[in-house]
């Protein structure tokens, strides 16, 4: 199977995400808040539910890695993780309906039952996730050598972005004339009704198909080195092998440099739309619009990173081009608001979109260089967990810093924003500077060592 064929098969999980994650975080966020009228603090805890479970990355990792070499290890939790989101999902969207026929019904009083439970099913779609993404970034890594891994996952990540454009697609076509600003309630929810039984089979068609005959009985070397019987590994419990990572230098470091540069691309996340309508005046159309450009400027970076920069310059230089271009595209934003120009906060905008795609598809196959055959779920679940956790603290510190600042200098919006993206500019520097103390051969060495020592003593 050819690099680019892989990366279109595997893509499919992704696509699949990118489709929930519209349809959760963009569509069934805003129904609640917007349409049966729930608090948006509610909101927030029950869409949100799903980031929090971020932390099962590691044990689900970890647990596929214990599967025997001889059986199938990543195929089963990606098609059961599959199985999960649809249902779920499914069973999401009929408590939601539930919950707006019971407020309609009690005149805006809250269902706690149902609330509750759809906290529940969220926080499974969360957890559903993390299993079946642990498995899929360690099939990615089985399935490639690290010279074709930067393109598959250009190619992976690229898919991903194609789902959040058919999640808006599929929304247009289920809901057809209910998707008018006029359109009733009760077209509404029949829109969702629909939408509640078309999505549970898209997904579990892509997830299925995505995986399907791609993975081997024999990928890689699974077994260390050395008189250890083959065994052992499996029967080493989770918290031996993180208490030895712990000691290893480099995954501390590695750790840093990941959770610092994911901090940085998110910082700004729920800023940017805001940013053009308070200091350019931009309108909601205009400011919407903004989010093309990103995505445009990512499709670009992911494909310069994949099949040119990190090629010809290494993981860790392109990583650094990233930071030192993201931190140059917001200068220029900062720039095109003390001159409210239009044009040059676009331009500024495209090359932000840019720099993300080579800091994404850097950082991505940066992880999975800081991996060792037999312990490749294990440790991609660290690393996964450290960039979920970053992501969600940066969209939390964006917010809260923003407004920190505006109650500091009295309301001066520009420099507010200018403290955000300020702040943005210096980590995206620092973590540049910190990938010159990255050392991906002394940490696999490191790793055999100690992980070699404490099978030892499993076996003695």
């Amino acid at each position: 199977m050819g690099t680019l064929t892989l990366g279109l098969r595997l893509g499919l999980f992704q696509l699949s995400l990118g489709i929930l994650g519209v349809l959760i975080l963009g569509l069934l966020n805003r129904l609640l808040i917007q349409d049966i009228q729930v608090l948006a603090v509610l909101a927030a805890v029950a869409v949100g539910g799903q980031q929090l479970m971020g932390f099962t990355l590691v044990w689900f990792g970890h647990r596929s890695d214990r599967i025997p070499i001889s059986r199938l290890r990543r195929t089963p939790f990606i098609v059961s993780s599959t199985v999960v989101i649809a249902l779920l999902f499914g069973a999401a969207c009929q408590l939601v309906l539930r919950l707006a026929t019971s407020m309609e019904a009690s005149g805006g009083e809250l269902n706690v039952l149902l609330m509750g439970l759809l906290i529940l099913a969220f926080v499974g779609i969360g957890t559903a996730i993390a299993a079946g993404g642990t498995a899929f970034s360690a099939l990615i890594a089985d399935r490639t050598t690290e010279a074709e891994r930067p393109r598959v996952l250009s190619v992976v990540w690229g898919m991903r972005l194609l789902g959040v454009l058919l999640g808006s697609v599929l929304v247009n076509q289920v809901f057809g004339s209910a998707c008018a600003a006029d359109a009733s309630r009760t077209a509404v929810l029949a829109g969702l009704e629909r939408l509640s039984l078309v999505t549970p089979l898209l997904l579990l068609g892509l997830g299925v198909v995505s995986v399907f005959g791609v993975e081997r009985r024999t990928t890689g070397l699974m077994v260390p080195a050395g008189p250890v019987p083959p065994d052992v590994l499996q029967r080493l419990a989770l918290p031996q092998l993180l208490l030895q990572l712990r000691t290893i230098p480099q995954a501390g470091r590695f750790l840093g440099v990941l959770c610092l540069f994911t901090f940085s691309m998110f910082l700004n996340d729920a800023e940017l739309e805001p940013y053009g309508a308070a200091v350019f005046g931009m309108s909601v159309c205009a400011t919407t619009s903004l989010n093309v450009l990103i995505a445009l400027g990512f499709f670009a970076g992911l494909g310069l990173s994949g099949f040119c920069l990190i090629e010809r310059a290494g993981n860790i230089r392109t990583a650094r081009v990233g930071a030192v271009l993201a931190a140059l595209a917001l200068l220029v934003m900062l720039w095109a608001g003390s001159g409210q120009s239009i044009p040059l906060l676009r331009t500024a905008v495209g090359l932000f979109g840019l720099s993300l795609g080579v800091c994404m598809n850097a950082c991505l196959t940066l992880m999975f260089s800081f991996v060792q055959p037999g312990r490749t779920g294990l440790l991609l679940g660290v690393w996964g967990a450290g960039y979920a956790y970053s992501c969600g603290l940066a969209t939390i510190c964006g917010g809260g810093l923003l407004t920190l600042l505006k109650a500091w200098n009295g309301g001066d919006l520009f420099a507010a924003y200018g403290g955000v993206f300020g702040l943005q500019m210096v980590c995206f520097l620092a973590a540049a500077l910190m990938t010159r103390r990255l050392d991906v051969v002394g940490f696999r060495n490191t790793v055999n060592t100690r992980f070699a020592d404490v099978m030892e003593m499993a076996v003695d």
